[in-house]
């Protein structure tokens, strides 16, 4: 059995998804839950917003990465997200989402783990 490294957190509604999200993500992380959350919330709504809540993440596996890859292709819906980070986040991390919503035109804001409930705030505006 694998380990799960991601849920879904409440707060998510209509075209507004979180996620915690912790460890190394693997490819089942993002088949298992997280694309098929994605998809579900994609098939109503034009555009969706998203939470993550990063905790002690440590990265992808190759599998993941390549998972990541694909479901960025998707992510030309998201038009809003929030990334609530812990003192574990690196500064490469900051980087690899920064180019990635220039990529995509998402807007992004990073906000630290004590600030969730503005970040929710933000998302939700």
């Amino acid at each position: 059995m694998i380990a799960k490294m991601i849920e879904k957190l409440q707060g998510s509604s209509e075209n507004i998804l979180g996620f915690r999200i912790w460890g190394k993500l693997t490819e089942a992380s993002y088949r298992d839950l997280l694309d098929p959350e994605m998809e579900k919330v994609m098939k109503e709504y034009p555009k969706i917003r998203i939470v993550w809540v990063m905790e002690d993440f440590e990265g992808w596996t190759v599998g993941g990465a390549w998972e990541d890859f694909l479901l960025g292709l998707k992510f030309s819906a998201v038009e809003k997200m929030a990334t609530v980070i812990d003192e574990s986040w690196d500064d490469w991390l900051t980087l690899l989402f920064r180019a990635f919503t220039t990529l995509t035109h998402t807007e992004l804001r990073f906000f630290k783990k004590e600030r969730l409930a503005e970040a929710w705030e933000w998302i939700r505006t």
